[in-house]
């Protein structure tokens, strides 16, 4: 190895020495480095626990010059004497409270955390529902869990509804507190109303079973007959009023007696003491030809819940955008939709949509090829009835029109240019027709399997107790 060589190595080692000096050097004048190297987090000493609006007083051991609160909505302070720190809860939420002394250092690091009253909540909910058994728990961040179990939905909806209450009336109410002794206190925000979490169970069987009859009746044969539905109902059986200001109806299918109540548009029921059924009645009607029953669904449908129902069919109907074709299907027939609220034990809450349509030329739409796209004439209502269970509602009023010429005459007179005429009998006809809608709705509960039995079920039938033919001492 030359001497060359040896100083340009010594040579290489000094200059990499001392660059790496002036790196070392220019590091510590970087803000960020600084910042990290110089930083101390200060760890919290204490943990306050209150509920809202309640006051904590704390003594310290030493002095504070200054108190600082991160979120000033949350707690609030006060210095009543030297020594002594006084906290508020006004809000739901956790903050954190710093003491200080003259020189900056901190005293006390304090965590606050707000809670709503649950136990003074819990006393309330026992005297209100003594029956149920409600649990509440604290949620994230400022909400209340509801847990437990009720008889009835609407038990149920008042629990909730009276617990949102204490969350609204406990939030909306703040007290506002001061800083004493050099304090201050951080912008911040806390929820001003906490969320409710409803995990409550109905201890009562909510399924309700809704069956349903779509009768048509003919008005034309009811007048010829002298048929009055006022005065039919009045002796137990049904009347049908138009207009408003008419009374509504229920049918007590376990009595077979009418209970009258005021309200629908659709329907008047003026009700008597008679032993008549409008289910029978309808029936007896369907078999002499006065009424035609077009649909009776059976639908059972959870509380809450829509049950839906149709019969009919559906017409194309094309519809043309920018040169493009499309079909669209279009129901008809008879269409329900019920929405059934159990309000208690034995009471509930009917919203019946009830819908009957059917194809009709007039208003029909002729499309390029010759075809034709029928219109529909539709007859709806839709209303709300409140029922006890096994009660029936009846729904009425929804007419329907139709005219018709019929021309009859003598074979091949009345074909005869002029003078054919006079042996033509021409008749037009008026028919109106009514939709009746009976609802009677249960509250039922699902049942095991061997507990239902199908017709003919442990029938034994002739052969199987009779011996076999031709058996010795019996004769056939």
């Amino acid at each position: 190895m030359t001497i060359f060589s040896l100083f340009l190595k010594s040579d290489f080692w000094d200059t990499r020495k001392r660059w790496l000096a002036a790196v070392c050097l220019t590091m510590p004048l970087l803000p960020g480095a600084v910042f990290a190297a110089g930083m101390t987090e200060v760890a919290e000493t204490n943990v306050v626990r209150m509920t809202v609006h309640q006051g904590r007083l704390l003594q310290l051991d030493a002095l504070p010059d200054s108190v600082l609160v991160a979120d000033p909505e949350i707690a609030s302070f006060e210095l009543p004497s030297p020594g002594n720190l006084f906290i508020y809860a006004r809000n739901v939420g956790t903050t954190t409270l710093y003491a200080m002394d003259e020189s900056g250092n901190v005293i006390h690091a304090i965590r606050i955390v707000a809670e709503h009253d649950l136990k003074a909540l819990s006393e309330r909910m026992k005297r209100e529902f003594p029956n149920a058994d409600i649990q509440l728990e604290a949620g994230i961040p400022s909400g209340v869990i509801v847990r437990g179990s009720v008889d009835t939905p609407q038990d149920a909806k008042r629990v909730i509804d009276s617990v949102q209450a204490y969350i609204a009336a406990s939030s909306s109410s703040s007290a506002s507190g001061g800083g004493g002794g050099g304090g201050q206190g951080l912008p911040g925000s806390s929820e001003s109303s906490g969320k409710v979490v409803n995990q409550l169970k109905i201890k009562t069987p909510s399924q309700i079973n809704i069956r349903v009859r779509v009768v048509e009746v003919s008005r034309n044969l009811t007048h010829e007959l002298g048929f009055n539905w006022e005065a039919s109902l009045n002796r137990g059986s049904a009347n049908f009023g138009l207009g408003t200001g008419t009374v509504g109806g229920f049918f007590d299918s376990s009595t077979g007696a009418f209970t009258g109540v005021e309200g629908s548009n659709f329907l008047g029921v003026n009700v008597g003491g008679g032993e008549g059924s409008l289910s029978g009645l309808l029936s007896a009607m369907n078999k002499q030809g006065m009424a035609s029953v077009l649909a009776e669904p059976n639908l059972t449908a959870m509380s809450g819940e829509t049950a839906a129902f149709a019969a009919g069919g559906e017409v194309p109907v094309v519809i043309i955008t920018n040169n493009n074709v499309n079909i669209d299907y279009k129901s008809y027939g008879v269409i329900l939709r019920m929405t059934p609220t159990l309000l208690s034990a034995n009471r509930i809450s009917l919203h019946i949509a009830p819908e009957v349509s059917e194809l009709t030329s007039v208003g029909a739409v002729e499309l390029e090829g010759g075809s034709t796209i029928p219109a529909l004439t539709v007859r709806r209502a839709d209303t709300t009835v409140e029922l006890a269970s096994g009660q029936s509602f009846a729904l009425a009023g929804m007419l329907r029109s139709s005219n018709s010429q019929t021309v009859t005459g003598v074979p091949g007179l009345s074909s005869i240019p002029v003078i054919g005429r006079a042996f033509e009998n021409e008749l037009t006809s008026h028919e109106e027709t009514e939709l009746v809608i009976i609802a009677t709705a249960y509250v039922v509960a699902p049942v095991n399997a061997g507990d239902l039995q199908v017709p003919g079920q442990g029938v034994k039938t002739l052969d199987a107790v009779m011996p076999s033919y031709g058996a010795v001492g019996y004769l056939y």
